[in-house]
């Protein structure tokens, strides 16, 4: 298994051990506790920010967030993806139709720039409680 680690990473995180969150890997060093391995990293206005400006300087805030709380296999939208980008509110009038396969369906969950984690339940409820505002369908 190759772990992709590295500043400027796009990943989730869990902030209180709640819901996920967007962030970033920062350029700074990470911290090793007897509570396990602490990673920087930018919260989500934070990275906007710098990737709006172009600086990140010292004065840019970022969080420590354990190891275990991340998940990196975020992976970057491109722009053949799009085709299959559906707002929540769109897939789920699909999956409460009556021509719906779920054993067929493959789909993500997204923010428009990043494909997140699979979608585990096709059902509303599901899907309107997922942090992100997107779905991306596959073939």
């Amino acid at each position: 298994m190759e772990l992709d680690i590295r500043a400027g990473k796009r990943i989730l995180y869990k902030k209180n051990k709640n819901n996920w969150h967007v962030g970033e890997l920062a350029q700074k060093p990470a911290t090793l506790t007897s509570d396990g391995l602490f990673l920087p990293v930018y919260p989500q206005e934070v990275f906007y920010q710098i990737h709006s400006t172009g600086y990140a300087g010292e004065e840019a805030e970022y969080i420590y967030v354990d190891v275990k709380d991340i998940f990196l296999d975020a992976v970057e939208v491109e722009d053949w993806m799009k085709t299959g980008l559906l707002t929540k509110e769109e897939y789920i009038k699909i999956i409460e139709s009556e021509d719906f396969e779920k054993n067929l369906e493959h789909a993500w969950v997204s923010d428009g720039e990043y494909i997140y984690y699979p979608i585990s339940k096709y059902n509303k409820t599901w899907i309107e409680k997922q942090p992100f505002n997107y779905i991306i369908r596959g073939e």
